[in-house]
Parts: structure tokens; sequence; C-alpha cells
């Protein structure tokens, strides 16, 4: 699972993208009510598959959510997705989940 983003980026030495492939980890904490994201990203899917250096974007967002188990289910990286996605279109970037 993936998420296609589309928006302005701006890289650490000043390039410009518009598109960028992010690949999502996530963890749960230890009392089993929050769950931390953390979104990676590279140029494209090839990239990701190649193992290539992923860019250096900086959000200055919380990736950090609220989690209930019975209420989410149990595939946190699901649910790190979807929040991630949320979270991303609310800053007006436009969000699709791909690689299912």
């Amino acid at each position: 699972m993936a998420l296609q983003v589309q928006g302005s980026f701006e890289l650490n030495n000043g390039l410009q993208l518009t598109e960028v492939y992010v690949r999502t980890n996530a963890a749960l904490s230890l009392d089993g009510n929050y769950v931390m994201a953390y979104p990676e990203f590279w140029v494209d899917a090839p990239a990701f598959a190649e193992r290539k250096d992923n860019l250096d974007i900086r959000l200055r967002e919380d990736f950090n959510y609220e989690y209930n188990r019975e209420v989410d289910g149990a595939d946190i990286l699901t649910f790190a997705n979807e929040k991630v996605k949320e979270t991303l279109e609310a800053l007006g970037y436009s969000v699709t989940i791909v690689d299912l």
C-alpha cells in the first residue's frame, strides 16, 4: 500500500516536485492507544522499488493518531495510510491510495 500525492513539494536543495510517492511505516504505542505513522517520500514507485534514496521532505505535522482496535480494526498499516492521507489532504495535497 502506498500514497500518490500531488501538490507542491520543495526539497532542501530547492528543487520543486509536483508529485511524490509515499510509503508509510507504522508502529503501535505500548498501551495500544496510538498509532505512530512515519511517511517516507520517493520520486516515484520505481525509485522506491530500486531502493534509491528517499526524498528529504519535512512536514511539520504530527503523524500520531488515536487508535481503538475495536473501532479502527486490527490492520494498523491500513489505518496509518488512511490517517496520513487525511493529514496530507488537510494540508491541501491531493492524495490517492495505490498499490493495494
